[in-house]
């Protein structure tokens, strides 16, 4: 019996986000990627990366996990994550709380990021 490590898959995708590591990222994306961001704003794969992991774009000071769930149904993974987020964009710092859902897809024996969506949490 396969066993998946989601939160290993998830941590590893933040990592590699934070690094700025365009190459890895490329790697562990779908060719197909999809992402609609807090601000409905839609990217395909080369834009996320240029918007989201390229250092000469954005300076990520932190994305940390809050909160993780997780559910597999044959080769597709759904995981709901709570992030917290501090990063530079341009000449604008931001920092919030992030309601996401990411899609992972199994293509042969491998998952990749398919994509997501994200929508900021307004905390009273």
């Amino acid at each position: 019996m396969e066993t998946i490590n989601l939160k290993q898959l998830s941590d590893e995708r933040a990592a590699l986000q934070v690094k700025g590591d365009l190459d890895a990222m490329r790697g562990i994306m779908n060719d197909e990627f999809r992402y609609v961001d807090s601000s409905g704003r839609q990217f395909d794969k080369e834009t996320f990366l240029d918007q989201f992991v390229d250092p000469a774009s954005v300076q990520w000071i932190a994305q940390d996990t809050v909160t993780f769930d997780e559910t597999v149904a044959g080769e597709i993974a759904l995981v709901q994550l709570l992030l917290e987020e501090h990063f530079i964009l341009g000449t604008n710092a931001y920092e919030g709380r992030f309601w996401v859902l990411h899609v992972y897809v199994k293509q042969e024996d491998t998952w990749l990021w398919q994509g997501g969506q994200a929508t900021m949490i307004n905390e009273i």
